[in-house]
């Protein structure tokens, strides 16, 4: 297993720290969940990017599409 070390301020040791002890968490847990979920926001970012591009011109109301489904 790596070890990375990050630089905090103290401001920013004592926030990471206040809130790792709220949540009861290590902080290292606290900050590979905070920055798997970044990465995440990014891919569906560039998803929903790459969507918008390859989106047709044609809209259909939600009342059209309702009845289309037979709902």
């Amino acid at each position: 297993m790596g070890v990375t070390t990050i630089r905090l301020n103290e401001q920013e040791e004592a926030l990471f720290n206040s809130y790792a002890e709220l949540t009861g968490q290590p902080l290292s847990t606290l900050m590979k969940q905070a920055l798997t979920e970044k990465i995440e926001d990014y891919f569906d970012l560039q998803a929903g990017t790459e969507a918008l591009k390859n989106l047709t011109v044609e809209t259909v109301s939600l009342q059209d599409m309702l009845k289309a489904e037979g709902l």
